[in-house]
C-alpha cells in the first residue's frame, strides 16, 4: 500500500512524495504549470510491487489536475512517469484495464 505525501508546493506547482506504509518514500509526483496552456507532470516509483496502486492513484490525480488547470479544452499536459527508470504510459495502461 502506497499514499501520497506532499512534500512542497508554489503557485505554478507541488512535488508530493510516494509513501509507504511505514513512511518510507518510494517514489514522488510533480507537477508545474503555466498558465492555462501548459502542465509537466513528472514521476517515479521505485517499488515495481506497487505498480498497478501507483497507477490507479497517478491516473486519478492527473485527471484532476487536467480538468483544474487545463480545464475541458484540447491541451494535454506532458507526462513523464517511470517505474524503475523504465517509462510508463498511463493512458495506455488505464486503457487496457478498462477494455
Amino acid at each position: 500500500m502506497i499514499f501520497f505525501q506532499p512534500e512542497f508546493r508554489t503557485e505554478q506547482g507541488e512535488i508530493i512524495n510516494v509513501v509507504d506504509t511505514n513512511g518510507k518514500a518510494v517514489g514522488y509526483l510533480a507537477y508545474l504549470y503555466k498558465d492555462e496552456k501548459d502542465l509537466y507532470i513528472m514521476g517515479q516509483l521505485d517499488n515495481p510491487g506497487e505498480k498497478q496502486n501507483f497507477i490507479d492513484m497517478t491516473s486519478n490525480y492527473i485527471d484532476g489536475l487536467k480538468k483544474s488547470i487545463l480545464g475541458n479544452g484540447e491541451n494535454e499536459p506532458n507526462l513523464f512517469i517511470h517505474l524503475g527508470g523504465e517509462a510508463m504510459d498511463i493512458d495506455k495502461t488505464k486503457d487496457e484495464e478498462s477494455g
